[in-house]
């Protein structure tokens, strides 16, 4: 038997697939299948639309129609019994676990740890953010200031290059 693990994750890959194509659809493909010479047929041919249909037509030896629609049963009901599996384990499922949720039916969750987490991180993200403007804007004051500091070292450089430069001029 399968594991609930095992069994959960084939029941979200079947249950995520499109759904199949029709009986009619499935007959005409089957049929055109078993009958390929109908087209090779259609392609050799020469003349207008009609003249390559019927060339086309009288080119198959026997249209076995009954034969294609058995082939074209058989899918049908590997299909089908393909659904009845799939729904009978996911009703094992929801009778084995109560905590399972459906994904086509609408989903109640008594706890989402998923969301929690999620607004955990959040929160957490948001904290950081808030700690690296703040010392984004104490680095920007250091540098303002140490600029400042240089401003006014480089102003008093000056004024006494400039008395320097005076008192040689006195002397």
């Amino acid at each position: 038997m399968l594991s609930q693990k095992t069994l959960r994750s084939l029941l979200v890959f079947t249950e995520n697939q499109r759904p199949g194509p029709s009986f009619i659809i499935i007959y005409i493909f089957t049929w055109l299948a078993w009958h390929n010479q109908i087209i090779s047929a259609y392609i050799q041919a020469s003349g207008d639309f009609w003249a390559r249909g019927s060339a086309a037509i009288s080119a198959i030896e026997e249209n076995q129609y009954m034969l294609v629609f058995f082939i074209t049963c058989l899918i049908l009901l590997f299909r089908l019994a393909f659904a009845f599996l799939s729904f009978k384990s996911r009703e094992a499922l929801n009778s084995a676990d109560d905590d399972y949720s459906n994904a086509r039916e609408d989903q109640k969750f008594e706890q989402n740890k998923d969301i929690q987490n999620l607004l955990a991180t959040l929160e957490t993200t948001k904290k950081q953010l808030q700690a690296s403007k703040e010392r984004e804007k104490k680095s920007i004051e250091e540098k303002n200031e140490a600029i400042r500091k240089a401003l006014v070292l480089q102003q008093k450089v000056e004024e006494l290059q400039a008395d320097l430069a005076l008192s040689e001029q006195t002397k």
